[in-house]
């Protein structure tokens, strides 16, 4: 909650009474009537997303949405929901997260035939298995790391990926991609773990990733409602890049880290 909301709050209260109310068409009365507008605070509260805001982008290249990176954060938060659930269950975490891998497993093997059911009864539908896989297999990855050294962690991700080549080459389906999926995080947490050669960011800056991730989306679109996408892409990705970056480290600053010291 500390490290999601605080900075997604100011995000949408910039989105709204700054960046929409600069650039909407409207009067400012009917851009504050407007139902989009009063809509879009449910995007504070994580669970859902909206993304246009009146008249805003409308003519991008990409129209109206404001800012379409958020689309992930339910899903995350709904992970987040689920390992509260299993961690009060009376199991020690490095089993519990391994049933949650095969429950995962044969859910996304029962699709397509179980989508409908899944997506209709229980709300999960294809994303939520697949981003929740990536998910859960930080969870145990995290929960066993007294067990997997670097070498060993290493030694998983070849052992998956000459399975994944088997399986690539004898057949398609659930198990291909759940292997590719577990081969990638195994790799991911190896790399950022024992990848010394790595340029390392130093730790005393603070976490800017995810201010980067809730500010770049609105910043491309402001810039390309501008016509700075018309200078072509080197000018384009060097501008978004740098002012993302730059508000990335002020929220941090500002909101992020302020906010994280109430943690206990």
């Amino acid at each position: 909650v500390l490290r999601i909301y605080p900075a997604l709050i100011v995000l949408c209260l910039l989105s709204i009474g700054v960046l929409g109310l600069s650039l909407t068409p409207l009067d400012a009365g009917a851009y504050w009537l407007h139902p989009q507008t009063r809509g879009y605070g449910i995007t504070a509260t994580a669970w859902k997303v909206a993304y246009p805001l009146p008249g805003v982008f409308a003519s991008n290249p990409l129209p109206h949405a404001v800012n379409g990176s958020l689309w992930s954060l339910p899903y995350e938060l709904r992970c987040y929901v689920v390992l509260v659930l299993v961690a009060v269950l009376p199991v020690t975490m490095r089993v519990k997260s391994l049933l949650v891998l095969v429950v995962l497993g044969v859910l996304f093997g029962l699709r397509p035939a179980g989508a409908e059911v899944f997506a209709r009864y229980y709300g999960v539908d294809y994303y939520h298995l697949k981003l929740g896989w990536f998910f859960a297999c930080g969870c145990a990855l995290a929960a066993w790391r007294q067990h997997l050294t670097g070498m060993r962690l290493l030694w998983i991700a070849m052992v998956l990926l000459l399975l994944l080549i088997a399986l690539m080459l004898l057949m398609k389906g659930a198990l291909l991609w759940l292997t590719l999926w577990t081969m990638v995080a195994c790799t991911v947490i190896w790399l950022a773990n024992e990848a010394s050669w790595f340029p390392q960011w130093p730790g005393q800056w603070g976490d800017w990733s995810y201010g980067v991730y809730l500010y770049a989306f609105p910043l491309q679109q402001a810039l390309a409602h501008f016509g700075v996408h018309k200078l072509g892409l080197p000018a384009y990705l060097i501008t978004s890049t740098a002012l993302a970056v730059a508000c990335g480290a002020i929220s941090w600053h500002l909101v992020e880290k302020p906010v994280m010291r109430f943690k206990r």
